[in-house]
Parts: C-alpha cells; sequence; structure tokens
C-alpha cells in the first residue's frame, strides 16, 4: 500500500478553520465552490497527477476525468464543465492538458479530502464537509471508480480496461449466468 506516497498535511501550515487565511486555500480558477480547498494540498495533488502523466502521457487524461466519478463533480459544476468543454475542443495540446490537469488536480484534492486520506480530512473538518456534499449528492458517483484510485493504483486500473477490452481475467467475479468457462478458451 502506498500510504507514504500519499500527500500529507503538514501541522505546521495548518490553518485554523475559524480564522482562515485566503491564501491558505486553493487558487480561484476552476470557480468558487472550490475555494474550500487547502492550497498545501491541491499543491501536492498537482504534483501527484503531473508526476503520473509525466510518466504515462497526457493521452488518457480526458478519458480518466470522464470515466471516473469525478465526472459527476464536472457535471454538476457550471465552470468545471466549462473548462472541460474548452479543453476538448482546444486545438493546443499544452493549453487542453493544462486544463485537464486542474480538473484532475481538484477533483484528487476533493476526494482526498472526502475520503480523508492521509488525514486531511481530520484536519481540515469544514473542507470536508463541502467535498463530501460535492461528491454526496450523486448515487452514480458511487458506481464509478474514483478518480484518485486510477492515480494511486495505475495497475487496478490498466487490469480493468484489459478486461473489458479483451476479455482478458481481472479478478472482477463474472456477473451471474456466465460461464465461468468461456473466458478461458
Amino acid at each position: 500500500m502506498p500510504s507514504t506516497d500519499l500527500p500529507r498535511p503538514d501541522p505546521a501550515n495548518e490553518a485554523q478553520p475559524e480564522a482562515a487565511n485566503p491564501d491558505e486555500h486553493g487558487p480561484d480558477l476552476v470557480g468558487p465552490e472550490f475555494r474550500f480547498l487547502p492550497k498545501e494540498l491541491v499543491e501536492k495533488c498537482r504534483k501527484l497527477v503531473e508526476s503520473y502523466h509525466g510518466i504515462n502521457g497526457y493521452r488518457s487524461l480526458p478519458d480518466m476525468l470522464w470515466h471516473s466519478a469525478g465526472r459527476d463533480v464536472i457535471e454538476r459544476s457550471p465552470g468545471l464543465m466549462q473548462i472541460f468543454a474548452n479543453a476538448s475542443k482546444s486545438r493546443s495540446a499544452k493549453r487542453a492538458n493544462d486544463s485537464f490537469l486542474q480538473l484532475a488536480t481538484t477533483i484528487v484534492a476533493v476526494e482526498m479530502l472526502a475520503r480523508d486520506q492521509a488525514g486531511w480530512g481530520q484536519r481540515q473538518p469544514e473542507a470536508k464537509q463541502e467535498a463530501d456534499r460535492l461528491l454526496g449528492a450523486s448515487p452514480a458517483s458511487r458506481s464509478r471508480q474514483w478518480l484518485i484510485d486510477m492515480y494511486l493504483y495505475p495497475s487496478a486500473r490498466r487490469d480493468l480496461a484489459a478486461g473489458q477490452a479483451g476479455g482478458q481475467a481481472t479478478g472482477i467475479e463474472p456477473s451471474a449466468g456466465a460461464d465461468p468457462l468461456a473466458a478461458r478458451s
């Protein structure tokens, strides 16, 4: 388990909820509804997303956003939907990748707070409530894979994609009535 790789809050830089400094919260790049994100968490999530795509390329980033639970967050936020639409239509690969990175960073930060990964939700309870509100509103988001899992456990994502594309073994149980021997032939 890559627990040492998770971005952890620095108690020395922790903002107090009552006297939160605006400089200690995420930039207002994707809309005012995401100002609750701690700046330190956003920076660490950005590094995680950038390092993953630096190794694996940016080609899959739009699909990762759209086929994860992040899609529900994007669809409910006019600001995020506009960024996604503009990036999808952009003729500049750099501009599109920057926009998709911005979206992925925001969604991963929201998911980290909501799941209380690496203690972020405990240290930022008001931000966790906002993240829960954003992610908990849609039942569809519970049926899709969390975006952060795609970054932390990329081999599981590859196994799932390979199994869906080619009928290979993925460790996922077959549906009821399916012939388990048919997949072996």
